[in-house]
């Protein structure tokens, strides 16, 4: 097969899918709290239109150029050329104006400066600081003209980005700076070679494979953004290589903390399972899984990491509570426990079969909960 490409329209699917992944019972380690925290920020996020945060654009932008189909990022995202921005107040006021066309289906047959009343009305309603409305002491003729010269051309820039995922100019440059860092870097560039790849005989590339399988019962998915196939001349598969891109701020050897921070190695074993699930392949047996990572402020240095077999574990199975012993003997330092997906997996069942409503410790604790100085609530 050579190099494989998920669809973007499968990739869609993948996300649209409302099977479990690692991301959501990571979410459990707060506990039950944080989980429905996490899921009503998101809700709140989504129906107030939340602006992306820009290092989330780039890191998806990255993702999407190196992993997607050829052409895909011009379909996903708008490049503003926009040297002076509207204030916060008068962007609230233009994309007021903007919703309501949108929304009405007319963009393409009214324009921004034939807008007198819904200017007007959006310049009225919108807060300003502990206020309501836009410049409310001037005459309304006198507010709609000044509002239709500081909006206008952010007003063609939504028109023109409408649907899209809209980036500066810089934030593209800094975009194609980490892109040919890694195409072009010794470490990381094999990696992205397509052409290579292509010609490789006995090899199958998977970008942005989405898999799903059934554990204990829940129906799962994963989505990688690489996987490197091994076969033997009679097409049987010999080796896995899982690989997944990651952009991050700062020196990329930091990378160890954001392993820590954001218990990628979950990530790393909840995936290891997914593929030897999805070609029946032995989990043991499937190559070490591999981060290629870059920096977004430091671009120059991308490295490559690599799990160890002990830290997949750590990922899976978790860690119990203990102490570092030192040389004379003595307790020196604590170290909470840690969960791994398995045992995460087990409390999503027991959420998921109780609707959600309360945190697994009153299981444990149904009246009176113990609490230690070191170890919290044991």
């Amino acid at each position: 097969m050579g190099l494989i490409i998920t669809p973007q329209a499968d990739i869609d699917a993948y996300f649209a899918s409302e099977a479990t992944n690692q991301s959501s019972l990571k979410n459990l380690e707060g506990g039950l709290g944080g989980f429905m925290a996490n899921l009503a920020k998101n809700k709140k996020d989504l129906e107030e239109n939340k602006p992306t945060p820009d290092y989330f654009l780039v890191g998806g932008a990255v993702d999407c150029i190196l992993t997607g189909e050829k052409g895909e990022f011009e379909k996903q995202y708008y490049v503003s050329n926009l040297t002076k921005m509207p204030s916060e107040v008068e962007i609230k006021i233009v994309e007021s104006v903007f919703n309501e066309l949108a929304n009405a289906d007319m963009l393409d047959q009214v324009n921004y400066g034939d807008c007198y009343d819904s200017i007007l009305a959006a310049a009225d309603s919108v807060k300003n600081g502990d206020k309501i409305g836009w410049q409310n002491n001037w005459k309304a003729d006198t507010r709609v003209a000044k509002l239709i010269i500081a909006g206008l051309e952010y007003f063609d820039d939504l028109k023109a980005s409408f649907g899209l995922k809209i980036i500066s100019s810089e934030m593209r440059e800094n975009i194609d700076r980490i892109v040919n860092s890694l195409k072009f870097n010794a470490k990381t560039k094999k990696y992205f070679d397509r052409d290579l790849q292509a010609d490789q005989e006995h090899m199958d590339f998977y970008y942005q494979l989405p898999m799903y399988f059934t554990y204990k019962g829940v129906e799962c998915k994963a989505l990688m953004d690489l996987v490197v196939v091994h076969k033997n001349p009679k097409g049987e598969i010999i080796r896995i290589e899982p690989i997944d891109l990651k952009t991050m701020s700062g020196n990329t050897l930091q990378f160890t903390g954001k392993v820590k921070q954001h218990r990628y190695d979950i990530q790393a074993a909840w995936y290891t399972m997914a593929l030897a699930k999805h070609f029946d392949f032995p989990e043991e047996k499937i190559d070490p899984f591999k981060f290629v990572v870059e920096s977004t402020t430091g671009v120059g240095t991308p490295l490559v990491f690599e799990i160890t077999p002990q830290t997949l574990i750590h990922g899976k199975e978790g860690a119990p509570e203990g102490w570092f012993i030192s040389d004379n003997g003595e307790r020196d330092l604590y170290y909470p426990a840690r969960k791994g997906f398995e045992e995460l997996m087990a409390e999503y069942i027991f959420y998921q079969e109780q609707g959600f409503k309360e945190d697994i410790i009153f299981e444990k604790y149904p009246d009176v909960i113990l609490i230690d100085w070191l170890k919290g609530i044991v």
